[in-house]
């Protein structure tokens, strides 16, 4: 580990596993956000047609539809909110990760940290679906956290 203090020394395979798995989300985020964005740019009258089909299926199936149209648009704007910043911000300290500096390394744990603080009180909260990216983020404040990782950043 003692090779990535060099300042010749090129990027370590966690690092570009962190770098590489932060690029995906974060693209991946910022896809959402324009789907979340398309959806609401559909008119009200659109998106009242389609809960009432939604509603009709649901009742067919013995579920009650409690929500309505805006009820759905602002969920879809707080989703938009939400897969925007992380997007961006995945985006922005993903392409940061070159840089060796402490201030880069520090951004990225803090970053995956409150990611994996979110995903887990998610998980707490009943959302069983949030192991998943909760893996991810656990993987990569591990491999942030490696002693390759740290003389990458000068922090040994």
């Amino acid at each position: 580990h003692l090779e990535a203090l060099r300042p010749d020394a090129p990027m370590p395979r966690r690092v570009v596993t962190v770098r590489t798995l932060m690029l995906v989300g974060g693209v991946s985020g910022l896809l959402l956000l324009l789907l979340f964005v398309m959806g609401l740019s559909a008119p009200a009258e659109v998106m009242e047609e389609a809960l009432d089909e939604q509603a009709a299926l649901a009742a067919e199936q013995g579920v009650a539809l409690a929500f309505d149209a805006d009820m759905m648009r602002s969920y879809m704007g707080l989703m938009a909110l939400v897969t925007g910043v992380y997007g961006t911000l995945s985006v922005l300290v993903a392409t940061r990760l070159r840089r060796r500096t402490v201030g880069v390394f520090w951004s990225a744990l803090l970053f995956q940290g409150a990611a994996a603080g979110i995903l887990l009180w998610a998980l707490l909260s009943g959302e069983l679906l949030a192991i998943v990216p909760l893996g991810f983020a656990a993987a990569m404040l591990a491999f942030m956290w490696s002693k390759e990782s740290r003389a990458y950043f000068g922090l040994l």
